[in-house]
């Protein structure tokens, strides 16, 4: 192993070593989270941690993927006795080893089938859902109506032995506090490491107390960032962030300020934006990087021309490689000094809908795109239909790859589906053939559509905000910057007003996912909840200086003439 703190800037270096007590470290997008973490376990290593005393919780399953490889690469330790994922797949793995109760983690398909049954329509089914999550996820007692609803679902679970989501972190929660939790548990000093603290729920909160107060040589690191603060209509509660110093005593923080992704204009432009916010930790991020290109503010007519620009200004960079530019767009490339692959740009949008046109027209013009999110869900839950049907009958005579590829090629999943099962397989491929099945089923059970992006795939990438969050790409388009999209209004007053700090927030998450470029687009008309509608730019844009800006209005096109009719032959 080489010298862990080689590379490391002064900060990095303090979140490192800082093992002796409780520490919030502070982490700027850009700042080099993942590698402070990554040395960190590394330290902790060398220092005589024992791979199984560490607990490095993630946001989504793929980063503890990428985490574990990057650790293992490294430091050349196999880390597989070190728990990585996500606070749901640590609290399977708890309820695994504390109860004897065999069930089964269900879809939100299956939860949906369930309330359906009990509320009498799909749309009850949904809002029921919602409302019980949330009950769960932050701890609050429902009415006596949604009493009844959740009464009637918990029993219907139980009698399927089904338990779901919100359940695997209650219910070790519950375990902790009725002292049910093996004693090796209890009596191994661990040193929990939480990355996207921010973004915790008040039941993800609650295990953490339970976990770091089960030994008193426990520590806790937390990593975030409270301006990237984005899953409030979650459940969850900035507050964790913002008093972590009043929480654990005898804290220390740490800040990393040093970003090393964006071009000196993204990072002003970001740190402006989000100092209109109050609830958040002041710092101001640094970087070396060159100051780049001017943030491009874009108008556009519509939905339509909107996709197009973003289509032109990726084949200026691309050199013109798809039907868009062989169907007669001359304009000359500006970037012969720059070579990009498509896996270089990201769109980022706030709404699902607005994907549509943009996947539409990346599709007729030839432009490769992943629509990260619409990854076949059914496909995966076929998937471990067909696993679990292997477990059930378990041929001995077969082997565990064996077992994965006859799963695979009965559920019929796609290539890039199948390199996923193959990615999660190989964690566990050191267990009994039965054990490995197991934990392959419930972490293909708990992945998400955040876990579905394929960062080998050289295409664009379309994503939501939210989803984009630990991305970065070296051009970033930034669609709908408009008054009710970003910020963004429901469509229905029962949703109460927006969180505007919040929504803030997520635009900062947007741009500072990128490296080089930013282009922040708004249409001056969109069709909306069944409209076409007029628009006004988002409030967030006037919100960046105008130096370090640059406006353009893209003119609505003529229609084309309709062809004259062509007289038949017949």
């Amino acid at each position: 192993m080489s010298n862990i703190l080689d590379g490391l800037n002064e900060s990095q270096k303090n979140a490192v070593v800082s093992i002796d007590t409780h520490l919030l470290v502070v982490a700027g997008p850009g700042t080099g989270k993942t590698l402070t973490i990554v040395r960190k376990i590394a330290y902790l290593l060398q220092q005589g941690v024992l791979p199984d005393q560490i607990i490095a919780l993630t946001f989504t399953n793929r980063a503890a993927r990428e985490m574990r490889e990057r650790i293992e690469s490294y430091s050349g330790i196999a880390v597989r006795n070190t728990f990585m994922g996500t606070f749901h797949h640590l609290g399977l793995r708890i309820l695994r080893e504390n109860l004897d109760d065999q069930f089964t983690v269900c879809t939100r398909e299956d939860q949906v089938a369930i309330l359906k049954s009990i509320a009498g329509s799909a749309a009850k089914a949904h809002a029921g859902l919602e409302k019980i999550s949330r009950a769960k996820n932050c701890m609050e007692a429902l009415d006596a109506q949604d009493r009844d609803l959740h009464g009637a679902y918990e029993t219907a679970l139980h009698d399927k032995g089904l338990r779901d989501f919100d359940d695997l972190i209650l219910m070790p929660v519950e375990l902790f506090r009725n002292k049910r939790i093996n004693e090796l548990f209890l009596n191994t000093p661990r040193y929990i490491i939480v990355d996207e603290y921010q973004d915790i729920s008040p039941s993800q909160y609650h295990l953490l107390r339970c976990m770091t107060g089960a030994h008193p040589l426990n520590r806790l690191c937390a990593v975030g960032d409270s301006d990237q603060a984005i899953y409030g209509f979650r459940g969850a509660d900035i507050q964790n962030f913002l008093t972590f110093a009043n929480d654990f005593t005898g804290a220390r923080t740490v800040v990393l300020t040093e970003n090393y992704r964006s071009t000196k204009t993204v990072v002003a432009a970001a740190e402006m934006l989000i100092k209109s916010n109050t609830r958040r930790v002041t710092k101001e991020l640094q970087t070396h990087r060159e100051q780049g290109r001017p943030v491009m503010m874009i108008s556009v007519h519509d939905q339509r021309a909107e996709a197009e620009y973003i289509v032109q200004e990726i084949e200026r960079r691309m050199g013109g490689t798809s039907h868009f530019h062989m169907a007669g767009n001359n304009e000359p490339r500006d970037f012969t000094e720059t070579s990009y692959g498509f896996c270089d740009f990201g769109v980022l949008f706030r709404t699902n809908a607005q994907a549509v046109t943009l996947q539409e027209v990346f599709e007729e013009w030839g432009i490769p795109c992943q629509l990260v999110g619409e990854r076949n869900a059914s496909s995966r839950r076929l998937l471990v239909e067909e696993l679990r049907a292997q477990l059930d009958a378990f041929p001995e005579r077969m082997g565990f790859a064996d077992l994965l590829n006859a799963a695979a090629d009965e559920a019929r999943i796609s290539l890039t589906d199948r390199g996923l099962m193959e990615a999660v397989a190989v964690t566990y491929h050191h267990l009994p053939t039965r054990e490995a099945l197991k934990a392959v089923i419930d972490e293909l059970a708990l992945m998400t559509t955040a876990d579905a992006y394929d960062p080998r795939a050289d295409a664009v990438a379309l994503i939501s905000l939210h989803m984009a969050k630990g991305l970065e790409f070296r051009v970033v388009f930034i669609v709908g910057c408009e008054e009710g999209l970003t910020p963004f209004f429901p469509a229905k007053a029962d949703k109460g007003d927006p969180d505007i700090e919040e929504e803030r927030r997520l635009f900062y998450v947007g741009m500072t996912r990128a490296k080089d470029e930013l282009f922040l687009l708004h249409a001056r008309e969109r069709f909306l909840h069944g409209r076409r509608l007029a628009r006004t730019p988002s409030r967030f844009l006037s919100e960046i200086p105008e130096e370090l800006a640059h406006a353009e209005v893209v003119q609505q096109r003529p229609k084309r003439p309709k062809p004259p009719d062509q007289p038949s032959l017949f």
